[in-house]
């Protein structure tokens, strides 16, 4: 992970990779290729070698837990709320 080194950024191997598809976690451990994943072969050969390396390692998370969803989807203010809680994140307009 050279870009971390670069950046100074202490890891301990393997790292977590959270993924709420069972199916992208089977097709990433998994080298039969079906033609309905054909569109994601670089990708799916990419993080099978990290894989395989041992730098990181693929968990299955509830899609309602998926801290990425709130810069990519419109949620839920409690969800989106806990989300931000999760990453330290506060409101600086909350009156409290």
């Amino acid at each position: 992970m050279d870009i971390l080194d670069d950046l100074k950024i202490k890891y301990e191997p393997p790292m977590g990779l959270a993924c709420d598809n069972k199916s992208a976690i089977s097709i990433a451990h998994n080298p039969v290729q079906h033609d309905r994943t054909k569109h994601v072969e670089i990708d799916r050969h990419f993080i099978k070698e990290k894989l395989d390396d041992g730098l990181i390692a693929t968990k299955y998370i509830l899609s309602r837990l998926q801290l990425s969803d709130m810069f990519t989807k419109g949620l839920p203010t409690k969800q989106f709320e806990d989300l931000t809680c999760k990453l330290g994140m506060i409101d600086i307009h909350s009156p409290t």
